[in-house]
């Protein structure tokens, strides 16, 4: 990815200076990845391909990456890919950039090399030493999303993002919501709930469409989409255009389960349209 060729929608540039780069260097004893330098000095915070992957500045990185390995700690999820980086060396990693989806890009300072950390699967991508060539890839590969022809990028500053209020209530032992959140997913485990919720969106997705996991829930109560219960949320999109035509929820309760299929009825008239 050459960077003189990446147009940018809209100034100025949240730039990151050589000196904020050295100095967090130093101070997490490590040495970012070749090409993480030039990205933040040259476009800096923002988002690249229509808005997917953020690369984070050194002032991004320094503010959440404490947060970021207590969080990977405790849910560390990617156990197919333990031979590329097992759970003790993925709690050492430092995380450089997002995508939009959840997935993440990380590197370990004691490895060249960086390695992606997917929303929706439990491998792990080793993509390069370079970060501009990573990057590239994870909007270029389709692994993540449809193919992204167009690298624009739009600026913004997180550091101007207002703060928001942390509304801290002290729960008892193990009610926090990182708490329960962990019970549900254990719940969820024990039965199989995330492959189960795939093969049976793949039944009901239109032929040559692709499903993405847009999220997965604990639902406490409701009534749409869906009553309470566990809630994994795909979306589906037509492979040739990229143009979401629908979305596939499935449900499961301690006794029951079952999928609900939602068209997106004006981008399937456009694709009826161009047939």
């Amino acid at each position: 990815m050459n960077l003189a060729d990446i147009r940018v929608v809209k100034k100025p540039l949240v730039l990151a200076k050589l000196a904020q780069v050295e100095s967090l260097e130093v101070k997490l004893w490590v040495t970012f990845p070749t090409g993480y330098r030039e990205y933040v000095t040259t476009l800096g915070e923002g988002a690249l391909g229509g808005g997917f992957v953020r690369v984070y500045p050194p002032w991004r990185v320094e503010a959440e990456l404490t947060e970021w390995r207590r969080r990977v700690s405790k849910y560390w999820f990617w156990d197919q890919g333990k031979k590329l980086l097992p759970k003790e060396r993925g709690v050492e990693c430092i995380i450089v950039g997002d995508t939009t989806n959840g997935d993440e890009l990380v590197f370990h300072p004691a490895r060249p090399g960086l390695f992606v950390l997917p929303r929706d699967e439990e491998k792990v991508y080793a993509v390069g030493p370079d970060l501009l060539a990573a990057v590239e890839w994870v909007c270029t590969s389709g692994k993540f999303a449809p193919k992204i022809a167009d690298l624009d990028f739009e600026p913004f500053d997180s550091r101007k993002e207002p703060k928001k209020e942390s509304g801290k209530v002290a729960d008892p032992p193990g009610e926090t919501l990182d708490e329960i959140a962990a019970k549900a997913i254990g719940w969820a485990k024990r039965r199989d709930a995330r492959k189960r919720s795939l093969k049976e969106a793949k039944e009901v997705a239109g032929k040559g469409a692709k499903l993405a996991l847009v999220y997965e829930a604990l639902v406490l109560e409701g009534k749409y989409p869906t009553d309470g219960g566990y809630l994994v949320v795909y979306r589906e999109t037509d492979a040739a255009t990229g143009l979401e035509t629908g979305r596939v929820l499935w449900r499961m309760t301690d006794d029951s389960w079952g999928t609900t299929y939602e068209p997106n009825e004006a981008n399937r008239a456009k694709l009826k349209g161009k047939k």
